[in-house]
């Protein structure tokens, strides 16, 4: 595939000629910087670092890729607008929003669709493209409308204080220890998918509620305790014949009985075709962990 650098299109106003012949004025100045430009971005190599700037909306067509060693960096208050099946593939370093370590939150990052009627599955999402990379985060961004908004593969990255909403999967985490804390994951067809049973993702302090399957998981090796589940339809479903131990979560009740109706294991022979493990999930927390989720 061919790949083109990116064009950067300006409204150009020509008022020279207008003032010469009825004096009229500039309008008054506004203390908000105007998002008035654009940068559209058509299947596009990043082959040295950049940084991503909230002055101007960022469109990206086809696949944005991120070669090895090259790091993009998208900083608070900034919009990256996604076309149809767009997607970004992440071979070197993805830096999104607020530095982890020492700074105060800042603005919002906001991934979204490009379509003006968007809709779960508009763009293709990010995908970790077997990096082996810890140093990637994203921090404070909202993700919305993705097929995978995160297709974690053989890569670590650190997501926090961040919203996924309105995809298909939310996370699908493969052979990775990333670590997932104090997200909003809601509206999604699925949360958060693990696979591969070498590795230990992090899944802690998230407020997951109103998914189609809030954790659908194939890695028993993952670490899932202080989280709030709520008005899932499958809170979790495991998808192994292995067992799995969490424990400290809130399930929105504390009785067991309530508690197994969101959870498919082996105790639901009655509508699963294959042996599957089974979910031990106690102690049970008591009530709903109030610092789970995006902190302020």
């Amino acid at each position: 595939m061919k790949i083109h650098n990116f064009q950067l299109f300006f409204p150009v106003l020509i008022f020279s000629a207008i003032f010469a012949v009825c004096g009229c004025q500039d309008s008054a100045p506004t203390d908000k910087p105007q998002k008035d430009s654009e940068v559209v971005l058509q299947d596009y190599m990043l082959t040295a670092d950049e940084t991503w700037e909230p002055e101007k909306i960022y469109i990206v067509h086809g696949t944005l890729e991120i070669a090895p060693n090259v790091v993009l960096e998208i900083l608070p208050g900034t919009v990256v607008k996604f076309a149809r099946d767009a997607y970004v593939k992440v071979r070197g370093k993805l830096k999104i929003g607020t530095p982890l370590v020492g700074v105060e939150l800042g603005e919002l990052v906001y991934l979204t669709s490009n379509n003006s009627n968007p809709q779960s599955g508009d763009w293709n999402g990010i995908l970790f493209d077997h990096t082996h990379d810890s140093v990637s985060f994203l921090r404070r961004a909202v993700v919305e409308y993705a097929t995978v908004a995160l297709d974690i593969k053989t890569s670590s990255p650190t997501v926090t204080d961040c919203t996924f909403r309105n995809n298909e999967t939310a996370f699908a985490l493969d052979g990775s220890n990333a670590k997932i804390q104090h997200n909003a994951i809601h509206d999604n067809d699925t949360g958060i998918s693990t696979i591969g049973r070498q590795t230990r993702p992090r899944i802690e302090r998230n407020y997951i509620t109103k998914n189609g399957t809030g954790i659908f998981c194939e890695n028993v090796q993952s670490i899932i305790q202080n989280n709030n589940f709520e008005n899932n339809n499958f809170a979790l479903r495991l998808n192994v014949k292995f067992d799995l131990s969490i424990s400290n979560n809130w399930w929105g009740t504390v009785v067991n009985e309530e508690i197994d109706r969101f959870i498919l294991d082996s105790n639901d022979s009655n509508i699963v075709t294959k042996p599957l493990g089974t979910v031990h999930y106690e102690p049970i927390a008591e009530t709903r962990f109030t610092d789970a989720g995006p902190r302020e």
